[in-house]
């Protein structure tokens, strides 16, 4: 085991000493921060200082007065401090008057707003059926005049549709059948049918193959109807 002895430390150029459990020798060590040795807590008070009693301080009485003047200075701020808070935390507490005071505008104001609330929904409600009646008014009126369109429009169906039955029935008259063949055969015969015709340039038709213009006379000749008449 190695005896405990002064060592020297070269540490960044310098040189330190040191307690270190080494021989007497000197070692360079680059780098290396010197730390004050201080002694652990668990080793005892040492025996040069057992018996030694501190000496008391001696403080000269002006400063006494001036630590007094300033000590009764910072209790009577301190005081008043306090004192202020204080009142303030009672004006402001729950319990406090002015709470108190505070509370009761708060709840007259609600009531007023539930007021106001209430009178708001009941014009809202007033409007609101107002309207709801006018749009069912509106619906009524909708649909009785959907259903008089419809009623209109089912009687002009069912007029064109009787139209259409009485052209269709008088049309049937005028058909060929076996019985009357022979007699629409003969009077086809006895009575040609031209369909030819021309057309002038004064609108003017002449029906026929061989229909001539000085044949049909002037106030006798049929003239083409215009297309926006």
């Amino acid at each position: 085991m190695l005896p405990l002895s002064r060592t020297n430390i070269l540490t960044g150029g310098c040189i330190g000493r040191i307690w270190y459990p080494v021989g007497e020798a000197a070692v360079s060590l680059g780098g290396v921060q010197v730390v004050r040795w201080r002694k652990p807590r668990w080793l005892p008070t040492a025996k040069s200082r057992l018996f030694t009693v501190p000496k008391r301080p001696v403080i000269p009485a002006e400063e006494t007065r001036e630590i007094q003047r300033l000590f009764n200075n910072y209790r009577t701020s301190v005081r008043a401090v306090r004192h202020h808070l204080l009142e303030e935390y009672l004006r402001t507490s729950a319990t406090s008057e002015v709470a108190l005071q505070q509370v009761a505008e708060e709840e007259a104001e609600h009531q007023r707003l539930m007021e106001y609330n209430r009178m708001e929904n009941e014009r809202i409600a007033a409007l609101r059926e107002i309207r709801i009646k006018k749009e069912l008014e509106d619906d009524l009126a909708r649909v009785a005049a959907s259903k008089q369109k419809l009623a209109e429009q089912a009687a002009i169906r069912q007029e064109e549709a009787l139209r259409i039955i009485t052209e269709t029935q008088e049309l049937v008259k005028t058909f060929i059948n076996r019985e009357n063949l022979e007699k629409a055969i003969e009077n086809a015969l006895a009575n040609p049918v031209d369909y030819n015709s021309a057309i002038d340039q004064e609108g003017y038709i002449y029906r026929g193959r061989n229909t001539k213009v000085q044949d049909i006379p002037e106030e006798d000749r049929e003239k083409l109807a215009r297309a926006s008449q």
